[in-house]
């Protein structure tokens, strides 16, 4: 099967606007958890290395399965009301 030129654009042009706006939300996240937690991190003298490598590694693909569901259909709702805007889609 051969991917043809339209389909890798929009497949690129999809994939961007989700990974773009998962990271964002996953960013956020941490940093709210961060907030949160940095007073247990710090009472209980947890080394920067346990934090990052052994909480934050999981808390990163837990969280990013976690809104993955709401991010497609965000994405897809902002790349295509962005390409209906530059007319795109009347071009297709």
């Amino acid at each position: 099967m051969k991917i043809k030129l339209l389909d890798a654009y929009i497949v690129r042009k999809f994939l961007g606007t989700f990974f773009f706006a998962l990271g964002l939300i996953i960013l956020i996240a941490i940093v709210f958890d961060i907030s949160e937690k940095i007073d247990d991190f710090i009472e209980k003298e947890a080394p920067l290395r346990e934090i990052v490598f052994d909480y934050y590694l999981n808390f990163i693909p837990y969280f990013g399965n976690l809104f993955s569901p709401l991010f497609v259909f965000i994405s897809v709702i902002f790349f295509t009301s962005r390409m209906s805007a530059n007319t795109e889609i009347v071009a297709i």
